[in-house]
């Protein structure tokens, strides 16, 4: 009796942490799903600096974001908002007299990379809590479904700011390639939200986001920028596959 519990004495000692690995073997894959909210800017023939912030407009959007491996994230998001500027703002364009706005519609494919970022959960349950920055590069679609160019001043002076009419090219509605690029905080001390902070470029490759351009500066393309908090909420947990 005594030699049959010498050999399985070793084996159960043996088999209970593979067991229990078993059990709680951890899905580093998460994935969040999560909501934005913030603010737009725009930057281009109707404005003289690059941030007018009393043109800033509100923005929101949602994402999900996979997790590759611990400091890298593979993010799909659609934001909305709308952009706007208005030559009132530029002592060196206010006799001008331009302004448009439109509302955009971007959707978008991101990869962010987070240096200080640990495991959310580690080999033994235990969540880790970490704040790290963030910084982001990709690619997407931004639609400005509705441009709205006008020239406010006297019509007496239309001839002598306006060569083409507004918005030039006839189209009120146009969509360009961007790529989002910028930083982020991301602050992860709860184990099924994350929250964090945003602030993004956007360039369109393009003068005609504001409908303004052979009447402005056709040399010099346009952007917008998308600036908020964020949330997100992890929908697996550590030790089960993603649904």
């Amino acid at each position: 009796m005594s030699r049959v519990l010498l050999f399985f004495i070793p084996l159960f000692t043996l088999c209970v942490p593979l067991s229990a690995q078993y059990r709680y073997k951890r899905n580093t894959h998460y994935l969040e799903a999560g909501i934005m909210l913030g603010g737009t800017q725009y930057s281009g023939d109707v404005a003289e600096r690059d941030l007018e912030f009393n043109q800033t407009q509100f923005g929101f959007g949602g994402f999900v974001r996979y997790h590759i491996f611990r400091e890298l994230f593979l993010k799909g998001q659609v934001y909305s908002g709308n952009i706007s500027g208005d030559d009132k703002n530029s002592p060196t364009l206010n006799q001008r007299k331009f302004r448009f706005f439109t509302p955009i519609l971007e959707t978008s494919l991101v990869l962010e990379y987070a240096p200080w970022a640990l495991e959310h959960v580690t080999k033994t349950g235990i969540h880790s809590r970490y704040i790290s920055p963030y910084f982001f590069i990709g690619a997407g679609n931004v639609t400005a479904t509705r441009i709205e160019t006008e020239h406010y001043g006297p019509d007496s002076e239309e001839d002598k700011w306006i060569r083409e009419p507004f918005p030039e090219g006839g189209k009120t509605k146009r969509s360009f390639f961007t790529m989002p690029v910028g930083f982020g905080l991301r602050i992860d001390q709860l184990e099924r939200f994350t929250f964090g902070a945003e602030f993004g470029w956007r360039p369109v490759f393009s003068d005609n986001l504001d409908g303004v351009s052979i009447n402005g500066n056709p040399e010099q393309n346009d952007w917008y920028y998308f600036f908020g908090l964020t949330t997100s909420y992890f929908i697996n947990q550590p030790w089960k596959p993603l649904p």
